[in-house]
């Protein structure tokens, strides 16, 4: 049975992925910050094909402990990160070191504990998320944006590094989606969005599952280095 780690796994995005594992046969290994209530629906209805974990990232995490904690897996997704909404000459330091620490540093990391094992194997798949803000220049999103874009240089490097052991190293780029951060803005923005969007819509979250699992796949093995835009079209 392969072993996926989702980290992020309590938020809209990734409880929905670690779900769909989880009916594909996968053993999904669960990291939350908080709300691990959440994960409980999952954990009774897959006791045997899962784990849930609470960590926070933003503590002082031992990560050779939090390995054992998990134990071996072979792909690794990280739907964890934290949105921003400062303006570039006013954001103070400890929140541009908060969202890097925790969009960019914590998913790198997680990757590197990992990485070893998979070599050895000869198999891995590591997804990253970036964003469509990344690639537009949205104004008051300047370490947000900067975070998922360095996630973008990182999937390519690590592609490149990675590809003679057989480890894919792709990157998802959402659009406008239904669920997780558009929560966090006013219903007069979703429109002023829209009118950005060719297909007139918000992005359902089944599309990135589906991207997901497909990256996922044995099959998928010459794909790496890619970012995947799911984004209705936004040029």
């Amino acid at each position: 049975m392969r072993r996926v780690l989702v980290s992020g796994a309590s938020g809209g995005l990734g409880i929905e992925i670690a779900e769909s594992l989880l009916n594909d046969g996968f053993y999904v290994v669960m990291l939350c910050n908080k709300n691990k209530s959440r994960l409980d629906s999952l954990l009774k209805r897959f006791p045997d094909q899962s784990r849930g974990i609470e960590v926070n990232f933003l503590d002082d995490v031992n990560y050779d402990t939090l390995k054992q904690e998990v134990g071996e897996v072979d792909s690794i997704i990280n739907c964890l990160g934290i949105s921003s909404s400062q303006i570039s000459w006013k954001i103070e330091k400890s929140q541009w070191d908060k969202v890097f620490d925790l969009n960019l540093n914590v998913p790198f990391r997680l990757a590197q504990l990992f990485i070893p094992e998979m070599r050895k194997k000869k198999f891995g798949r590591i997804l990253f998320f970036s964003s469509i803000v990344a690639q537009k220049g949205v104004v008051g999103t300047s370490a947000y944006s900067a975070s998922k874009s360095a996630l973008l240089g990182l999937t390519k490097t690590m592609s490149s590094e990675l590809a003679p052991s057989g480890i894919t190293v792709n990157c998802i780029s959402p659009g406008y989606m239904d669920k997780g951060m558009i929560s966090e803005v006013s219903d007069d923005f979703i429109s002023t969005i829209l009118d950005t969007v060719p297909s007139k819509s918000l992005g359902k979250s089944q599309n990135i599952v589906h991207a997901v699992s497909f990256l996922l796949d044995e099959k998928a093995d010459y794909l790496t280095g890619q970012s995947i835009n799911i984004n209705g079209g936004v040029i």
